[in-house]
This record gives structure tokens, sequence and C-alpha cells, in this order.
């Protein structure tokens, strides 16, 4: 059985007119044309459709059945055609990205809210996830695109990794902790304080302070002061004496107004590495396209930003001056 929405088309218009003749004219098709797609058709499904025996064509019981159907397959197909032509200029359609903390502020939020603001009939949905979960988003296929760590991805099967920030990090705490107090300070004076934040990724575990406990399935780092985002932990690390990891551009607001400040110890190995994910088998619409093409344009910016802000830090410069 072969359906074609031209012969729904014309089916639906023998239907509406009650005639072979009416609805010819409609189609601009001569009669002849019009019976034999319905012919056709008839044949192909071995129903009659309509009942050609009364002055007025009506449908029979198979008619009637297909005609419930086919008034909705063709608005469907309609909407489809309408779809896919808007979704070329990216004036409708869906994006979908599942995100990790650190990229998503440092350049994926703002990335989609210039993506929105070119393209406002866009339909979005973002989720901020923790990175083990972007990559089982991506390949889940759940989201059109991951943006998080990629430290433990290179050359994973199935998927495409493209390389797009690597920045430095550092720790910070509270104004008037007393880490600040000390002449010098190695990684091992962290261990007497909590740290608050999202987990850590594994490429990083054995470098961390040891307060922290290793996920066995992961073999990521857990916080004692496990958090879901960035703003829960600079408003905990601003009322205790837990301290935080951020990039500088981060915290720049909180350094500038003396509620928090930088924990004197600079590390090479503190950095940010994350990326675009992608499915590897999986071709990518334009929304996607325009998505990363913003984020490189951003990340370009922030890259230099955030490391003149980290030199300026650590040579004990203000921030705010």
């Amino acid at each position: 059985m072969h359906l074609k929405l031209r012969q729904l088309s014309h089916t639906l218009a023998v239907w509406r007119h009650g005639s072979f003749r009416r609805a010819a004219a409609e189609q601009h098709l001569s009669q002849p044309a019009l019976s034999r797609s319905i012919q056709n058709l008839e044949e192909s499904l071995g129903v009659l459709l309509f009942d050609r025996q009364t002055s007025e064509v009506t449908p029979t019981v198979f008619g009637e059945a297909l005609l419930r159907r086919a008034e909705a397959i063709l608005a469907e197909a309609t909407e489809l055609e309408r779809e896919m032509r808007l979704m070329k200029g990216l004036d409708i359609g869906r994006f979908s990205v599942a995100m990790g903390v650190y990229p998503a502020e440092m350049s994926g939020n703002r990335a989609l809210a210039d993506l929105l603001r070119a393209h406002p009939g866009l339909c979005l949905r973002s989720q901020l996830r923790h990175w083990r979960d972007v990559e089982r988003l991506v390949r889940d296929r759940q989201v059109d695109i991951g943006f998080g760590e990629i430290g433990h991805l290179i050359n994973a099967p199935g998927l495409r990794v493209e390389p797009i920030g690597r920045h430095e990090m550092l720790f910070f705490c509270r104004a008037g902790h007393p880490l600040l107090a000390r002449d010098a300070l190695s990684v091992e004076d962290l261990d007497a304080y909590p740290f608050a934040g999202v987990p850590i990724p594994a490429r990083v575990a054995h470098l961390f302070p040891r307060n922290c406990h290793v996920d066995e399935v992961t073999e990521g780092l857990i916080p004692p002061i496990l958090l879901e985002d960035l703003t829960a932990a600079r408003t905990v690390v601003a009322s205790t004496d837990a301290f935080g990891l951020a990039s500088p551009l981060q915290i720049e607001p909180w350094l500038r107004s003396g509620e928090l400040a930088t924990v004197p110890l600079r590390a090479s190995w503190l950095r940010l590495d994350y990326g675009f994910i992608f499915l590897a088998s999986r071709s990518l619409s334009p929304a996607t396209e325009a998505f990363t093409v913003l984020v490189r344009q951003i990340e370009r910016e922030v890259e230099e930003r955030n490391r003149t802000l980290a030199d300026a830090l650590f040579q004990g410069l203000n921030p705010g001056a």
C-alpha cells in the first residue's frame, strides 16, 4: 500500500464537493485525471472509497475511515513543510543543550541570549547538569549538543569533541578568612576548611584538597558541601569558612565589592577545560551551528579578560582599580 499526499488531497476535495467535476476544478485537474487518482488509491487499498451510484458522490464506510485520518495527515504534512522552511532561517524550530556549570557562566548563557535575540521564535531547552550527565544526554540524543568538561572524552567512541575554553581558575573565600592571614599557602593548607561547590572532574582529583571524597563510579571529587551552581557556592562561601573555586571573571563583582577575596595560591593545574560535545553520527541543525559560532566569539573575549584579571589578582593589584 502506497498512500500519496496528493491522493489524500483529491479524496478530501471529492468529499467536500460531493462531485468529481467540482473537485477536479478545485484541484486544477481534468475530471478523468482526478478519477484516475481516486481509482488508483482505491486499488492500492483494495476498497471502494465513494459510492458513485447516487446523484451525489458519498463516502463509503471505508471512505469515512480514510477521511477521518486524511485531514489530520495533510495538516501535519503542511506544518512539517513549514517548519522545515522556517528552520533553515532559524525563524522557528527547536534547540536543546546541556551545559556544565562553569562553561554556562563563562559563555554558554550569554550565547543563548544572543541566539534568542537574533531568532526570537526559536524554541529553546537548556539544562544545567553535572559534567558526566552532559555526556550522557548527548549520547542518548536528548540534547542537540553538550557544552561541558571534555578532559575525559578525548578519543571517546561515538563522540566528536571540540575544545573551546581553557581558563585559569582560583580558590576564593570570604573577606577576613583565616587563610588570608598566612604568608604562604599550599594545597594542604586548604584541607582544614570545607570546599563548597559542584563535583570536580576526575582529571584533577589527585591534586585537589583532601577534604573531598572520590565517587567510585565517575572517579570525580565530591565536595563536603555539594551545591548545584556557582550562585549557591558564592553565597555559602561569603558567609562561612568554606572556600570555593571559580575563574576570576566569575567572582569579579564580589572581589570588587570586597565581599569575597582570592586565596593566595596559584596552581598551574587549576584550569577549566571544556568544549562542545557532539554525537559523531548526528548532523548539526542550523540552530546548533549558530550557537557554536556565538560561543566561539564570546570565548575569545572571555579568555583575554580572564587572563588579565588573574595576573592582576596574583600580582597583588586591586581588581577594582
